[in-house]
């Protein structure tokens, strides 16, 4: 599961940073349209990570309410944006 929870958090990384990359390095721009769903894909790529960390932490019997904050804060923020 670890390994699973590191590539959804690189996978949001990627998602991001490879357009930005392609943005910066010519004069090309991208639709506001692909830019929200690229950057809503991210989010719920974090928030499944986040998810699979607090299933380990609930497991382990550690403290994961920060964790639970993060993805209620990560939901409003995609529902706002849609």
């Amino acid at each position: 599961m670890d390994k699973l929870k590191w590539f959804l958090y690189f996978s949001a990384v990627l998602l991001v940073g490879i357009p930005i990359s392609i943005a910066l390095m010519s004069d090309t721009t991208f639709s506001s349209t692909f830019s929200q769903i690229v950057i809503s894909t991210a989010t719920f790529l974090v928030i499944l990570g986040k998810f699979i960390t607090v299933f380990q932490k609930r497991k382990e019997n550690k403290r994961f309410a920060g964790d639970i904050g993060a993805i209620i804060g990560l939901f409003i923020v995609i529902i706002f944006t849609l």
